[in-house]
């Protein structure tokens, strides 16, 4: 697949999708953990923030050539850990970590939030490559009728 092509349809779907994620965990883990905190208008930019850590991580994924089945889990367990410890690393050193259940909380979400956006991209992948075989079937059908009618 062609570098710009892959951050298209990869990189940047993955980073909206993440930041939807993102808003929806940061919502549900601070009601739990800090139910009492207030933010001003600089929360809005952590889940973008964190977005791009996540999306580009999704670089790691990246192969000009076709990957085995094997090859491309072994490169998303590897993306999903490096996820995990950027993000993770990224709260503990802001001091945005209350504690353990938290830290474990957050590294359940970040894992959840992968999972979603690989489904995302799957499901995307899945209709793109449908469509294409339809048409191509289409194509392949219309070319036997004219040999037919030819014959």
């Amino acid at each position: 697949m062609e570098f710009k092509t892959f951050f298209i349809k990869k990189v940047l779907m993955g980073f909206f999708v993440s930041v939807t994620c993102i808003c929806a965990a940061m919502a549900l883990i601070g009601m739990v953990f800090e139910p009492n905190t207030r933010f001003g208008y600089e929360a809005y930019l952590s889940p973008l923030i964190f977005g791009a850590l996540a999306s580009l991580a999704t670089l790691l994924g990246y192969s000009k050539r076709e990957l085995s089945y094997r090859q491309a889990a072994i490169r998303n367990v590897i993306q999903c850990l490096f996820i995990e410890a950027v993000i993770l690393t990224v709260l503990f050193l802001s001091g945005l970590l209350a504690g353990p259940a938290m830290a474990l909380s957050l590294g359940v979400s970040i894992f959840v939030i992968f999972l979603t956006v690989n489904l995302v991209l799957w499901v995307n992948d899945r209709r793109t490559a449908k469509t294409f075989n339809d048409a191509l079937r289409r194509l392949q059908d219309g070319c036997a009728t004219q040999e037919d009618e030819k014959a």
